[in-house]
Protein backbone atom coordinates (compact mmCIF):
# COMPACT_ATOMS: atom_id res chain seq x y z
CA UNK A 1 0.00 0.00 0.00
CA UNK A 2 3.22 2.25 0.01
CA UNK A 3 4.08 4.82 -2.56
CA UNK A 4 7.96 5.34 -3.61
CA UNK A 5 8.71 9.22 -3.92
CA UNK A 6 11.79 11.06 -4.84
CA UNK A 7 13.07 14.21 -3.17
CA UNK A 8 13.24 16.43 -5.60
CA UNK A 9 16.02 18.52 -3.81
CA UNK A 10 18.38 15.49 -2.94
CA UNK A 11 16.79 12.85 -4.94
CA UNK A 12 16.93 10.78 -2.23
CA UNK A 13 14.22 8.01 -2.77
CA UNK A 14 11.68 8.29 0.87
CA UNK A 15 8.59 6.34 1.44
CA UNK A 16 5.37 8.41 0.89
CA UNK A 17 2.74 8.08 3.71
CA UNK A 18 -0.34 6.17 2.69
CA UNK A 19 -3.67 7.53 1.70
CA UNK A 20 -5.55 5.90 4.78
CA UNK A 21 -3.73 4.48 8.36
CA UNK A 22 -4.96 0.34 8.60
CA UNK A 23 -7.65 0.45 10.66
CA UNK A 24 -8.67 -3.45 13.47
CA UNK A 25 -12.64 -3.85 13.62
CA UNK A 26 -13.68 -5.83 16.39
CA UNK A 27 -16.75 -7.76 15.79
CA UNK A 28 -19.27 -10.47 17.74
CA UNK A 29 -19.60 -13.68 17.05
CA UNK A 30 -21.93 -16.05 18.18
CA UNK A 31 -19.50 -17.82 20.29
CA UNK A 32 -18.23 -14.97 22.23
CA UNK A 33 -19.90 -14.30 25.55
CA UNK A 34 -22.66 -11.66 25.40
CA UNK A 35 -21.60 -8.31 27.77
CA UNK A 36 -22.49 -8.29 31.48
CA UNK A 37 -25.18 -5.60 32.37
CA UNK A 38 -24.10 -2.98 34.75
CA UNK A 39 -25.44 -3.47 38.45
CA UNK A 40 -24.65 0.32 39.35
CA UNK A 41 -27.81 1.73 38.34
CA UNK A 42 -29.57 -0.92 39.82
CA UNK A 43 -28.17 0.06 42.64
CA UNK A 44 -28.51 3.25 42.63
CA UNK A 45 -32.31 3.34 42.06
CA UNK A 46 -32.70 1.48 45.26
CA UNK A 47 -30.92 3.86 46.78
CA UNK A 48 -32.91 6.26 45.23
CA UNK A 49 -36.13 5.08 46.16
CA UNK A 50 -34.80 4.05 49.73
CA UNK A 51 -33.51 8.43 50.27
CA UNK A 52 -36.93 9.36 48.36
CA UNK A 53 -39.14 7.66 50.77
CA UNK A 54 -36.84 8.63 53.88
CA UNK A 55 -37.39 12.04 52.48
CA UNK A 56 -41.11 11.45 52.00
CA UNK A 57 -41.24 9.93 55.73
CA UNK A 58 -39.66 12.96 57.31
CA UNK A 59 -41.99 15.31 55.43
CA UNK A 60 -44.45 13.74 56.74
CA UNK A 61 -43.37 13.42 60.22
CA UNK A 62 -42.74 17.38 60.01
CA UNK A 63 -46.82 17.74 58.83
CA UNK A 64 -48.43 15.58 60.80
CA UNK A 65 -46.30 18.02 63.96
CA UNK A 66 -47.03 21.33 62.58
CA UNK A 67 -50.69 19.51 62.10
CA UNK A 68 -50.54 18.59 66.07
CA UNK A 69 -49.30 22.35 67.08
CA UNK A 70 -52.57 23.92 65.13
CA UNK A 71 -54.88 21.26 66.79
CA UNK A 72 -53.26 22.49 69.95
CA UNK A 73 -53.32 26.27 70.10
CA UNK A 74 -57.16 25.94 68.40
CA UNK A 75 -57.78 23.73 71.31
CA UNK A 76 -56.39 25.83 73.80
CA UNK A 77 -57.91 29.39 71.85
CA UNK A 78 -61.79 27.45 72.76
CA UNK A 79 -60.74 26.40 75.93
CA UNK A 80 -59.96 30.24 76.64
CA UNK A 81 -63.23 31.30 75.17
CA UNK A 82 -65.35 28.70 77.48
CA UNK A 83 -63.77 29.70 80.41
CA UNK A 84 -64.72 33.31 80.20
CA UNK A 85 -68.16 32.13 80.46
CA UNK A 86 -68.10 29.29 82.65
CA UNK A 87 -69.86 31.35 85.58
CA UNK A 88 -73.36 32.35 84.30
CA UNK A 89 -74.87 35.71 85.16
CA UNK A 90 -77.97 34.90 87.47
CA UNK A 91 -81.10 36.29 86.80
CA UNK A 92 -82.58 37.92 89.48
CA UNK A 93 -86.77 38.76 89.68
CA UNK A 94 -88.61 41.20 91.58
CA UNK A 95 -88.89 38.84 94.75
CA UNK A 96 -84.98 37.83 94.52
CA UNK A 97 -84.05 41.39 94.11
CA UNK A 98 -83.84 42.08 98.13
CA UNK A 99 -82.18 39.15 98.97
CA UNK A 100 -79.39 39.05 95.97
CA UNK A 101 -78.73 42.74 95.46
CA UNK A 102 -79.81 45.07 98.74
CA UNK A 103 -77.91 41.97 101.67
CA UNK A 104 -75.46 41.20 99.38
CA UNK A 105 -72.20 41.41 101.15
CA UNK A 106 -70.24 42.58 97.98
CA UNK A 107 -70.90 44.99 96.03
CA UNK A 108 -73.84 44.13 93.07
CA UNK A 109 -73.65 45.46 89.46
CA UNK A 110 -77.03 44.70 87.91
CA UNK A 111 -77.70 44.82 84.41
CA UNK A 112 -81.36 45.83 83.37
CA UNK A 113 -82.44 44.20 80.17
CA UNK A 114 -85.49 43.44 77.84
CA UNK A 115 -85.57 40.43 75.63
CA UNK A 116 -86.87 43.35 72.51
CA UNK A 117 -83.54 45.62 73.65
CA UNK A 118 -80.78 44.67 70.64
CA UNK A 119 -78.34 46.89 72.49
CA UNK A 120 -78.78 44.62 75.70
CA UNK A 121 -77.84 41.55 73.50
CA UNK A 122 -74.22 43.24 73.04
CA UNK A 123 -73.53 44.02 76.63
CA UNK A 124 -74.87 40.59 77.84
CA UNK A 125 -71.65 39.16 76.34
CA UNK A 126 -69.52 42.24 78.45
CA UNK A 127 -71.14 41.26 81.74
CA UNK A 128 -70.74 37.56 81.23
CA UNK A 129 -66.81 38.19 80.59
CA UNK A 130 -66.82 40.68 83.64
CA UNK A 131 -68.36 37.80 85.71
CA UNK A 132 -65.86 35.30 84.99
CA UNK A 133 -62.76 37.65 85.12
CA UNK A 134 -64.10 39.26 88.95
CA UNK A 135 -63.53 37.71 92.01
CA UNK A 136 -66.87 36.67 92.95
CA UNK A 137 -65.84 37.86 97.12
CA UNK A 138 -65.39 41.41 95.31
CA UNK A 139 -68.26 41.64 92.85
CA UNK A 140 -71.61 39.85 92.40
CA UNK A 141 -73.23 40.28 88.85
CA UNK A 142 -76.82 39.54 88.21
CA UNK A 143 -79.21 40.68 85.76
CA UNK A 144 -82.69 42.07 85.36
CA UNK A 145 -85.19 41.80 82.76
CA UNK A 146 -87.23 45.09 82.94
CA UNK A 147 -90.82 44.10 81.42
CA UNK A 148 -91.80 41.10 84.24
CA UNK A 149 -90.05 44.07 87.38
CA UNK A 150 -91.80 47.63 86.54
CA UNK A 151 -91.68 48.32 90.02
CA UNK A 152 -87.54 48.20 89.89
CA UNK A 153 -87.66 50.01 87.11
CA UNK A 154 -89.28 53.13 88.79
CA UNK A 155 -88.11 52.86 91.97
CA UNK A 156 -84.15 53.42 90.58
CA UNK A 157 -85.31 55.51 87.25
CA UNK A 158 -84.19 53.04 84.43
CA UNK A 159 -85.52 54.71 81.30
CA UNK A 160 -83.33 54.28 78.84
CA UNK A 161 -81.57 50.60 78.31
CA UNK A 162 -79.28 48.96 78.12
CA UNK A 163 -79.09 49.90 82.14
CA UNK A 164 -76.50 48.88 84.00
CA UNK A 165 -76.11 50.14 87.91
CA UNK A 166 -73.71 49.25 91.28
CA UNK A 167 -75.36 48.81 94.48
CA UNK A 168 -73.33 48.82 97.93
CA UNK A 169 -74.66 48.54 101.49
CA UNK A 170 -78.48 47.86 100.44
CA UNK A 171 -78.25 51.02 97.96
CA UNK A 172 -77.58 52.18 94.69
CA UNK A 173 -73.93 53.96 94.61
CA UNK A 174 -75.00 57.71 93.53
CA UNK A 175 -73.76 57.95 89.77
CA UNK A 176 -73.11 54.80 89.19
CA UNK A 177 -75.87 54.26 86.55
CA UNK A 178 -74.74 54.13 83.17
CA UNK A 179 -77.11 53.67 80.07
CA UNK A 180 -76.04 52.27 77.06
CA UNK A 181 -73.56 49.90 75.34
CA UNK A 182 -70.34 49.66 76.66
CA UNK A 183 -67.32 47.34 76.29
CA UNK A 184 -65.14 45.24 78.72
CA UNK A 185 -62.23 47.75 79.27
CA UNK A 186 -64.90 50.55 80.09
CA UNK A 187 -66.83 48.75 82.24
CA UNK A 188 -63.58 48.18 84.43
CA UNK A 189 -62.94 51.58 84.15
CA UNK A 190 -66.66 52.73 85.32
CA UNK A 191 -66.60 50.28 88.21
CA UNK A 192 -63.05 51.20 89.30
CA UNK A 193 -64.35 54.95 89.87
CA UNK A 194 -66.72 53.56 92.36
CA UNK A 195 -64.16 51.48 94.32
CA UNK A 196 -64.34 47.65 92.80
CA UNK A 197 -60.76 47.32 91.98
CA UNK A 198 -59.98 45.24 88.60
CA UNK A 199 -59.18 42.16 88.40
Amino acid sequence: NATIAVDDARGTPRRAETDAAPRTLRRFVASDPPPRPSVAPRAMSSLSCASSARVGVALGSKRAIRGSARVARASARASKRVNLTTRAVKEVAGAEFKAEVLESDVPVLVDFWATWCGPCKLISKVVEKAEAEYDAAKLKIVKIEVDPNPDLVEEFGVYGLPTVMLFKDGKAVEGSKREGAINLPKLKDHLEKFGVAQP
